[in-house]
């Protein structure tokens, strides 16, 4: 593993996460420690050092399995890769581990709390419409990751200190602290004459760990300042549209004291070259966020489709843009294709 691209020029977001595993929370609270498997690697590169995760996991009482919620925890040390064997082996290497890209946490030392809530409160909350990111059950358990709305994350924050009206105290020392991080190569690419990323994971991966290419395909050159902010979520479940929008930004300005919603992008991203079929697909997830996102309307969500240089294949270039063409009034779509030129990859929109 070679360098971590960051190209971060400005301070972050902090966002709220929730960390899903049924068999593994004991041994990673013990080393303050998660991970996941190279195909998910696009799960764990949205969280940043001093974001919030929660942790959901299954305990048995009695003859029952039932799902709990542990944390707050604060991410002491975003991705990195160490394949140390903490969890499983990999059955393919078995001499590594299943999971070795990885990030550090520790409890919130401002409130420890070491009581966790039941799954259920996490329903509740859904049910009285103050959850949206997570549709049903399976779209909890099947990401090893679900990046929250803000709104979503101080309250599910705030269930848990009510759970733990006093600050407990955890006097552990974490197995992982001194654990070497080594930093991950994103640049994962195949082919020869016109190079693609190996995996559509390692696309988003990029993008995610360099947040200003996001703001630019967005159009949103300010990213985070004093009067501006922004959001940033993968992997979004949807349910009519079936699957996931692979990025949304969610741009905000501050007026009055209050933060105000300007525009909303939804990401589609292809590793190989684009389908005209993938615009139907954009314009269903732009429905679905509008309908989703709070305070979201259809006519201020941008869609933007990533895939891999057309090389000579003019004739499919001319077909996007003609279908693009004739939903302007309808939908806001723009396509990008991405170059690899040595280690740079090149965002160049089609028109």
């Amino acid at each position: 593993m070679s360098i971590l691209i960051n190209l971060q020029s400005k301070k972050m977001q902090r966002k709220f996460h929730l960390l899903n595993s049924p068999k593994y929370y004991s041994i990673s609270e013990e080393y303050g420690l998660f991970g996941v498997s190279e195909r998910n690697i696009n799960q764990i590169s949205n969280i940043w050092k001093d974001d919030i995760v929660f942790y959901y996991t299954a305990h048995k009482i009695g003859l029952r399995t039932s799902g709990f919620i542990h944390g707050p925890f604060k991410v002491t040390q975003d991705l990195f890769y160490n394949n140390k064997i903490i969890w499983d082996v990999d059955k393919k290497k078995p001499q590594i581990d299943k999971y070795p890209f990885r990030i550090k946490f520790k409890y919130l030392e401002e409130h420890i709390c070491l009581n966790p809530v039941p799954i259920q409160v996490f329903w509740d909350l859904k049910e009285e419409g103050k959850i949206k990111t997570v549709i049903d059950s399976s779209a909890l358990i099947d990401k090893s990751v679900v990046t929250l709305l803000e709104e979503e994350g101080i309250l599910l924050l705030q269930t848990l200190l009510q759970a733990n009206f006093k600050s407990g105290k955890y006097n552990k020392i974490y197995k992982a602290e001194n654990m070497p991080t080594y930093n991950v190569d994103l640049l994962q690419f195949k082919g020869a004459k016109v190079k693609e990323f190996r995996m559509e994971a390692y696309l988003e991966a990029y993008l995610l760990r360099n947040p200003d290419i996001i703001h630019n395909l967005s159009g949103f050159e300010n990213g985070l300042s004093d009067n501006y902010s922004y959001e940033i979520i993968n992997q979004l479940s949807t349910y009519i549209a079936g699957g996931a929008i692979d990025i949304v930004s969610i741009y905000k300005k501050k007026v009055m004291d209050m933060w105000l919603k300007l525009g909303i992008t939804v990401f589609e991203l292809k590793k190989g070259i684009i389908d005209p079929y993938y615009i139907e697909q954009i314009i269903r997830y732009i429905e679905w966020a509008s309908r989703l996102l709070p305070g979201a309307k259809k006519e201020m969500i941008k869609g933007v489709l990533i895939g891999k240089d057309f090389d000579n294949k003019n004739e499919l270039k001319e077909v996007l843009l003609n279908k693009t063409n004739e939903l302007k009034g309808l939908y806001n779509i723009e396509i990008y294709t991405y170059n690899i030129e040595n280690t740079d990859v090149k965002f160049k929109r089609i028109d």
